[in-house]
């Protein structure tokens, strides 16, 4: 299911059945006067060329600083596959990525931050495990200065996974990425180090997400919201990976079933928000199979449009307890 917001109502497609849900004014006006009712700046895939660092700077960046939002989820692929990973570009991005909002971007990695990084048609390569632990030095060498009531949090060994609580909304970055999750194309690397450590960062993240959950349900969070960069509906290989099957298998198996799980058990609104993939859109089908009260916000992602998304959480709102817009595109999503 497609879903197309507009200023008063979105259109959702379903295969070929095609339909209007018509948001009336009164609805609109019941979201805003809702008390749980917040919004806050979702943006991804960008800048991909130099059009794009232009418009970054002049036009999105000095919209979200004019804004009064209380925080950006960047969700990864600061940079188009092609670019060699410098450590003079990485640097550049995370002052760029950071500075979009004074001291509350929560940035996941995605895989051309790090894991592309060795490609051959890059004129540059690098090592893609050295190229994480450079974006985990740069962007999480220290935790960020939050409001205590916050109650921000970060994974041992894994700072990119981090955990926060916004009006009674609990929020969780995890890190997942393309390329199989990094799984595939291991160029410049030992591959069985790379898996082993891959293994390991499956793992930690399905004990994050557990946590979320656990935390959630331990302060009575009224929704979840979960970050990552990759659009885990979408896989090419069809048996899921194990410990004897480490390549050439599912990599977002386990952490989608768990998603899935933990998601109907606790029966409040959750959404998981990603980059990667087009259409932009927010829909709850996730990818054909049947998630209850779980919705899939799909960012900017490769769509072309380098602008942020103006996510609204309304868990009281029950028809539809998140929805988006653009913060700079006049033109309907």
């Amino acid at each position: 299911m497609r879903i197309i917001l507009s200023r008063f109502g979105f259109y959702a497609t379903i295969g070929s059945l095609a339909f209007l849900i018509q948001a009336s004014a009164t609805n609109n006006k019941a979201v805003a006067q809702s008390a749980e009712a917040f919004s806050f700046l979702a943006i991804s895939d960008m800048p991909y060329t130099a059009q794009e660092d232009y418009t970054l700077r002049q036009r999105t960046r000095p919209a979200i600083e004019a804004s009064e939002f209380p925080f950006v989820i960047f969700m990864g692929d600061f940079k188009n596959a092609k670019l060699p990973c410098t450590a003079a570009l990485m640097t550049r991005r995370r002052d760029q990525i950071l500075g979009l909002h004074s001291g509350r971007v929560f940035y996941t990695p995605g895989d051309n931050d790090w894991t592309d990084c060795d490609r051959r048609q890059i004129r540059q390569r690098f090592s893609e495990l050295n190229r994480l632990d450079l974006l985990r030095r740069l962007f999480f060498n220290k935790p960020m200065e939050l409001p205590p009531e916050w109650s921000y949090a970060r994974q041992s060994l894994f700072p990119e996974n981090m955990r926060w609580v916004y009006k009674n909304v609990l929020f969780a970055t995890v890190h997942l990425v393309s390329t199989n999750n990094g799984r595939d194309e291991i160029l410049l690397d030992d591959t069985r180090l790379a898996l082993t450590l891959t293994d390991a960062r499956d793992r930690a993240n399905l004990i994050w997400l557990d946590s979320a959950f656990a935390e959630a349900a331990r302060i009575g969070a009224t929704a979840i919201v979960i970050a990552t960069q990759a659009d885990v509906t979408r896989h090419k290989y069809q048996t899921p990976c194990t410990t004897e099957v480490r390549q050439k298998c599912n990599a977002f198996a386990a952490i989608s079933l768990r998603l899935r799980y933990l998601s109907a058990k606790y029966a409040k609104p959750v959404l998981l928000m990603h980059g990667d993939t087009n259409p932009y859109c927010l829909d709850k089908g996730f990818g054909g199979i049947a998630a209850p009260n779980l919705w899939r916000f799909n960012s900017t992602g490769d769509y072309g449009l380098i602008d942020a998304a103006v996510i609204t959480v309304d868990p009281s709102y029950i028809p539809t307890p998140f929805h988006f817009t653009s913060l700079t595109e006049k033109s309907p999503p």
